[in-house]
């Protein structure tokens, strides 16, 4: 297949463009930098995308958003153009060539009122579904190689967190998100039978933060989270469990690979500075 991948340089785009290219399928990277994965010029916008473009592909996965909840605040205008208006375009495009299109949303859309970033996840899944045949993917707190460095487990892995908090929060590799993606686009009757669906995709138990911190690093202090953020995002997964994914990954072994027995904070932190500023 011929398939175009959005927010392809991003965290979960870049390995999902590598599993694709992997599998023997053709893929073209988009990017909201107007660049692909290989640093190739791209149409600029949603809006700049036509049909001429768009119709050599079998499938769209759109994965470019804005995605920063606290950094939302600052500028909501900005998420609501990214992440909705911009969709938009796409979206009614793919609907138009009758092009399968799978979308990337976030389990925020359950607490969409608190923080810009979740009400322009839950205005996209509106649209989504009002102008085609689009499946929804809500991720939770995805994790793996390539992690933002503003994520909880690489704040723990970089030696850059300075507090936690009493929240729950559910976790997923990104290799299992990968997996999810591809088993919805790779099957041929999907768009026909189940078209306009959401898909909770996590790993459906909830960890408590506090206690996940205080296992690997010590003298963390315990801190109220921003008011935006919600307090629990375990997921019901009941859905894509029942087309046959499973989460493979686990959490403790990806951390206890990269924290190397660590368990004092003062001394990791020590450990990974230069010599020169310790």
């Amino acid at each position: 297949m011929h398939i175009l991948v959005t927010g392809s340089s991003g965290f979960i785009g870049t390995h999902l463009v590598n599993e694709l290219k992997a599998d023997g399928h053709e893929v073209q990277g988009w990017d909201l930098h107007g660049r692909n994965e290989e640093g190739q010029p791209t149409p600029r916008n949603f809006k700049d995308i036509k049909d001429v473009y768009l119709k050599q592909f079998d499938r769209v996965v759109h994965l470019a958003a804005l995605a920063d909840v606290r950094k939302s605040f600052e500028a909501p205008d900005k998420w609501y153009e990214t992440n909705v208006e911009w969709s938009i375009d796409l979206f009614k495009l793919c609907n138009k060539l009758e092009i399968p299109c799978v979308y990337a949303s976030s389990s925020n859309v359950h607490n969409w009122h608190k923080n810009p970033y979740a009400g322009s996840k839950k205005a996209m899944e509106a649209v989504a579904k009002a102008t085609g045949k689009h499946i929804g993917l809500r991720f939770t707190n995805v994790f793996g190689p390539g992690c933002r460095p503003t994520m909880l487990t690489q704040k723990m892995i970089d030696g850059t967190l300075e507090y936690k908090t009493t929240h729950t929060r559910d976790f997923i590799h990104v290799l299992d998100v990968v997996d999810a993606i591809k088993l919805l686009i790779y099957r041929e009757d999907f768009f026909k039978e189940w078209t306009q669906h959401t898909y909770e995709i996590a790993s459906g138990k909830g960890v408590k933060v506090d206690e996940l911190v205080d296992k690997y690093l010590q003298n963390i202090p315990t801190k109220d989270g921003h008011a935006g953020e919600s307090l629990d995002n375990t997921a019901n997964i009941k859905d894509i469990l029942s087309l046959g994914w499973r989460p493979k990954r686990d959490l403790d072994k990806y951390l206890k690979g990269k924290l190397h027995g660590h368990t004092n904070f003062k001394e990791y932190i020590k450990g990974i500075l230069p010599k020169a500023i310790r």
